[in-house]
């Protein structure tokens, strides 16, 4: 049986201990002068968004050898194998990545090089998403365009970062060619920015949508009543990748009880579960299944069933 992780950012889930290795290595201070390791990168009580993303410094400046890329991806699919999962799509912003020892091609080479090891060790399939980022839209050019140029190595396209004034429609153009193409694409939408995040999304090409939790402000709980958005998610069951702890942690909502997902199932949207940044997080999949239980899901394995059908693996 397969069971599936569609939202998981590669950058947001290295093991801390291989960080601090990484960060010995190369003397990366900022690492070297903490305390605890573990400690410095759970941001689950942090007290802004911008406190949250401020720990992908540190992990970035670690993705800058073909041999860190490679162990980190590695490491990634070994640790989903070990939560049950056998279909992992993972998903990185590569420019990142790039330096005068390592090309755009050698970036891809190194994660896949990790995925196949992994697969071979374990059987877990695993591929690669490419995200631009959003606030900068020559990034989001360039990113698209390695994702048509090496698209037999990646499985789709995405943007990140910052949702607020950022919207898919100011990258029209990138996201046609990349549509054209036949590059699948999924879009951050409906987290930090509202429902008509979501539709331009949808305008954009988006076969999925990442988060889009805010949907929930499309429908009216009491009478059970559907907006245009809601109701186009549910008729076509556009999958939602819910990532319920990141959602808490980055203030979204109070808690676990207040978080929509549920809701949302009841309504019959097409939930998936998933990790998002285990690091900054500190959560897996299986914190995330028991989370779900604990606020009445019964059965959260099988949305992790249901997401390998509409994975960009299959």
């Amino acid at each position: 049986m397969y069971k599936a992780i569609l939202h998981d950012h590669l950058d947001g889930g290295l093991r801390a201990t291989t960080a601090l290795e990484f960060a010995k290595k190369a003397s990366y201070k900022p690492l070297l002068e903490v305390d605890d390791i573990n400690i410095f990168f759970d941001r689950s009580n942090c007290d802004s968004l911008e406190d949250y993303l401020e720990a992908f410094v540190h992990t970035t400046a670690l993705m800058n050898t073909y041999e860190n890329l490679e162990r980190i991806a590695f490491e990634a699919a070994e640790d989903m194998h070990n939560n049950g999962i056998n279909i992992y799509e993972s998903r990185y912003a590569p420019l990142y990545s790039v330096n005068s020892n390592l090309s755009i091609k050698n970036v891809l080479e190194s994660i896949n090089s990790g995925f196949k090891q992994a697969e071979q060790m374990y059987g877990i399939h695993s591929g690669l998403i490419l995200c631009g980022m959003r606030n900068d839209k020559k990034n989001v050019e360039k990113v698209g365009q390695i994702a048509i140029d090496y698209k037999d190595m990646i499985i789709g396209f995405d943007i990140a970062g910052v949702e607020l004034n950022f919207r898919p429609s100011l990258y029209k153009e990138t996201f046609k060619k990349v549509e054209d193409e036949g590059i699948n694409i999924t879009i951050h939408a409906g987290e930090g920015d509202n429902v008509e995040s979501i539709s331009d999304a949808l305008e954009n090409g988006a076969k999925r949508i990442g988060h889009g939790v805010r949907i929930i402000e499309d429908v009216d709980l009491e009478n059970k009543l559907l907006g245009k958005t809601a109701t186009y998610l549910v008729n076509n069951q556009i999958p939602l990748e819910v990532c319920i702890t990141s959602n808490i942690h980055t203030n979204m909502y109070e808690n676990e009880e207040k978080h929509p997902i549920l809701d949302l199932i009841k309504l019959g949207f097409n939930v998936s579960i998933n990790t998002d940044n285990r690091l900054m997080s500190n959560t897996d999949v299986n914190n995330e299944l028991n989370i779900c239980k604990k606020i009445g899901i019964e059965n959260p394995e099988e949305l992790l069933v249901k997401s390998a059908s509409y994975s960009f693996l299959n």
